[in-house]
């Protein structure tokens, strides 16, 4: 099937950006913080059990990899770990439980009605869960509200602070803060190709094989530490509405580990949040009424050692170039044995090599999500551009499935020192209710990505790992009612190896020009029920 053209993504975001300004006059930027952070007021209760279920079918239509040359030929006819279905990597089509979620928050009632809590579990088949497929603790926080200012004279909030300690989605991108909220649609369900998705494999390892199949390192955008937050409220007669600004802030400090961990380097990680919002009208939760500007921003030291082995020999860099980045085969794919690092799991090898390395990721976004027209249905506008450098996820040592290959298996992920990630997307959303005539609500949805995974990484002056992500997806969904619906999506993917150097260019290509089209079906049903009051 033929993919998209460079122009046609081009269109998509000059009318993206049109149609924010025409509709900016005239709601889905939701306050995470408010929503995850605490307990709406007026509502107390000690006990709320809610949670969510997402079961999913999936299909993709990749073909097997062919084309590859020199010593990588081997790998012709086996199946690429993108052309697979998560987490497990083993089928191009499945039935899966993608997340079953179970979790109780409330307020601290009758020791305390500042003191708020929010636990949440995850029992779905994901990368969460994948290292021995059992329930993973997910969320499991504290907020205390003493020093929240409460409300003017006009019932707006004031400025003040919240602290909230324990395990949490900390201040990041919108799309990593918002996964957990089924209110909020989530429409592209298969998320593990855009930079949101690559940047929560923090590194649990060292050296070439990191991530071993008995460990996991994803984190699910959450960490362990404490978080200072608010938001307050202003008058404005801003675009025609009298609705109020809002601003919120959030300052973290965490382990900027996976989750589970302890501060195993003891590094700290930073994190930080400002957004401006103009609420259109009362609507309230995961689907208010309002337009949202934001920036995030992270950073901080992790504990890497990349010469594992104590050979002299930088782990991350090609054979050829005095390294060990390619154990069994040299950058000319001649035979290198006796240099084969072997990870030693999730923990440091402290063996003088190591040092701290500097990672950072920012970003800023839009969204907009409103009904501005009596005769028409909601409308809705995302865009994010997003950057990270320093010691970056760079995927598997080998893309390739089956774990006997060539090059020593799918069990290993590589990680850039000086890596620098780099993307960005648009995501347009049109909601259809009754003024077409049908009884529930159907949604369409329409998303472009660009991931530059690696982006002009050079390692001895040889580009080696560069690739670049192009994805569109078509979403429609229809309620059954407004804690049930079904999603189908259906994804156009164009990934390529283009700005690499030689072979690498060759061998990478014959990789990525299998990875085609994916479609898939799911169902979303929440539950919540409040047993004590």
């Amino acid at each position: 099937m033929a993919r998209p053209h460079n122009w046609f993504a081009s269109a998509l975001v000059v009318s993206g950006l049109i149609l924010g300004i025409l509709l900016s006059n005239t709601a889905n930027a939701a306050n995470w913080f408010k929503l995850r952070g605490t307990e709406p007021g007026g509502t107390a209760h000690t006990l709320q059990v809610w949670g969510f279920l997402q079961p999913t079918w999936a299909k993709d239509y990749s073909d097997d990899i062919s084309g590859a040359v020199g010593g990588f030929s081997g790998a012709n006819g086996s199946m690429q770990v993108p052309g697979t279905i998560p987490p497990d990597r083993t089928e191009r089509d499945s039935f899966y439980m993608r997340r079953a979620r179970i979790g109780i928050r409330g307020t601290m009632l009758p020791i305390n009605n500042d003191i708020d809590y929010f636990i949440l579990t995850e029992w779905g088949q994901n990368g969460i869960t994948r290292s021995d497929g059992g329930a993973k603790l997910l969320d499991a926080s504290v907020t205390f509200n003493q020093l929240s200012r409460g409300t003017d004279d006009d019932g707006l909030a004031n400025l003040g602070g919240r602290i909230r300690m324990g395990q949490f989605l900390f201040s990041q991108t919108s799309q990593a803060l918002s996964q957990s909220t089924p209110g909020r649609r989530v429409h592209i369900f298969m998320p593990e190709a855009t930079f949101a998705h690559a940047i929560g494999r923090y590194v649990s390892d060292n050296g070439v094989h990191n991530w071993p199949e008995d460990e996991t390192s994803a984190n699910g955008a959450r960490d362990v530490g404490i978080e200072l937050f608010d938001w307050a409220e202003f008058k404005n007669d801003w675009f025609g509405s009298n609705g109020p600004l809002e601003f919120t802030y959030s300052a973290a400090l965490g382990n900027g580990d996976a989750i589970g961990e302890l501060n195993r380097d003891s590094n700290y990680r930073q994190y930080y949040w400002l957004s401006l919002a103009k609420l259109f009208d009362n609507t309230r939760g995961p689907r208010r009424h309002d337009m949202m500007i934001y920036g995030f921003y992270q950073k901080g030291d992790i504990l890497f050692n990349n010469d594992i082995d104590n050979d002299g020999r930088p782990d991350n860099v090609a054979a050829s170039q005095g390294g060990d980045r390619n154990p069994n085969l040299t950058i000319d794919n001649t035979p290198d044995p006796g240099h084969n690092p072997v990870s030693p799991g999730n923990r440091v090898v402290r063996n003088g090599n190591e040092r701290d390395v500097e990672q950072k990721y920012w970003g800023v976004g839009f969204e907009y999500f409103d009904k501005p027209f009596d005769n028409l249905g909601q409308i809705r506008f995302e865009a994010e551009f997003q950057k990270q450098e320093g010691l970056t996820f760079d995927g598997a040592r080998s893309p390739i499935v089956d774990q006997n290959d060539i090059t020593g298996g799918f069990d290993s992920i590589l990680y850039e020192i000086d890596g620098k990630n780099e993307g960005w997307y648009v995501d347009v959303g049109y909601d259809i209710h009754k003024h077409l005539g049908l009884q529930n609500r159907t949604t369409l949805n329409l998303r472009y990505d660009e991931f530059d995974r690696n982006k002009d990484n050079d390692i001895g002056g040889v580009n080696a790992r560069e690739v670049n992500w192009k994805t569109w997806t078509a979403s429609a969904e229809y309620f059954f009612h407004k804690k049930a619906r079904a999603t189908l999506t259906y994804q156009w993917r164009d990934f390529s190896a283009d700005n690499r150097d030689g072979g690498f260019k060759t061998n990478g290509n014959a990789v990525l020009d299998g990875i085609d089209n994916r479609i898939g079906l799911q169902v979303t049903f929440i539950y919540k029920n409040v047993l004590l009051r």
